[in-house]
């Protein structure tokens, strides 16, 4: 077993469950609204170049308010639309732990959602299963999985993991569900959501030795990251948000580096929330959980979208 699979390991089995379950549940401030766009970051959204308006955004999410990424508070609804790996599906039921990216835009100081892609890192057929070390194997692939993620799934089960690659046979998961035995995924890289319509990116991905590797435009890129973080469980897993760039003119540059223990995480349950409309007045909005739950449903869809009311 190799050292950073053991260290995984040892991560997830003792410190994953005791750092989840004592997670406080964090909604936006009351005065967030105040705020222009990506809230919950302490980033601003504008409509040039200077800004975050249309960002790429790829991460877990965390919690509901409508839905909060890499801690911004991202609204969608019936206009917003939903792909599935990139393929166009009906309205999705999103649940904690699910790897979107999503493409938003910033409409009345909120931050709106145009596109969704639920994505997996690996969908196939179970191969085998280590209970003792809480982790499968999927296409040849190492899928640990928390301890507070449910049971290990069946050998000969399809499953589609969410989650992050750590390496070129090692991926956290962060959601399994049962999924239809075709078609089969595999990814092999991390590539930056929506590069024909944006030029910035919120990125959540695994960064080793300090050097976060992803791909644009068919092209590696290599960015180094010496920005120190809080220990935290992600942290020492190498998980990080980054915030990238890519000017008109230039290179792909990395804005900041986002301490995931510091931002903010939404509520483990959807709640009646409140929005503004464009005159100032507030607006009361629902977001329905699915009845069937977090881990039910068949193929990689879920069910029904949670949506506006």
């Amino acid at each position: 077993m190799s050292n950073i699979y053991r260290t995984l390991i040892i991560l997830l089995v003792i410190g994953f469950t005791a750092c989840t379950s004592n997670q406080p549940s964090m909604r936006a401030a009351d005065g967030e609204d105040e705020d222009i766009g990506l809230g919950g970051t302490g980033l601003l959204a504008t409509g040039d170049d200077s800004g975050l308006g249309g960002t790429g955004i790829l991460g877990e999410i965390t919690g509901f308010g409508s839905i909060f990424v890499n801690g911004v508070e991202i609204e969608y609804d019936n206009e917003t639309h939903f792909t599935v790996n990139g393929n166009t599906v009906a309205h999705q039921q999103l649940e904690i732990g699910d790897v979107v990216e999503v493409l938003t835009t910033d409409d009345n100081k909120h931050t709106q959602a145009q596109i969704i892609n639920l994505r997996h890192e690996v969908i196939g057929k179970v191969e085998s299963v280590d209970p003792q070390t809480f982790s499968f194997i999927v296409h040849g692939q190492t899928v640990i999985q928390p301890i507070n993620k449910r049971q290990l799934p069946v050998v000969g089960t399809s499953v589609a993991v969410s989650g992050f690659r750590v390496n070129k046979k090692t991926i956290v998961s962060t959601r399994v569900i049962p999924a239809d035995a075709k078609p089969a995924l595999l990814r092999t890289h991390t590539e930056l959501p929506f590069k024909e319509k944006t030029t910035h990116w919120l990125i959540q991905m695994h960064v080793q030795n300090d050097k976060a590797v992803f791909q644009l435009d068919g092209t590696a890129h290599t960015l180094s990251i010496k920005e120190e973080t809080k220990e935290s469980l992600s942290n020492r897993l190498g998980i990080r948000i980054l915030q990238l760039q890519k000017p008109a003119t230039g290179q792909l540059k990395l804005e900041r580096v986002i301490d995931p223990t510091d931002m903010q995480r939404g509520q483990l349950a959807p709640i009646p929330m409140q929005r503004h409309d464009g005159n100032g007045y507030k607006l009361q909005k629902r977001m329905m959980r699915s009845k069937s739950g977090a881990g039910s449903g068949s193929g990689t869809g879920g069910g029904t979208g949670k949506k506006k009311r």
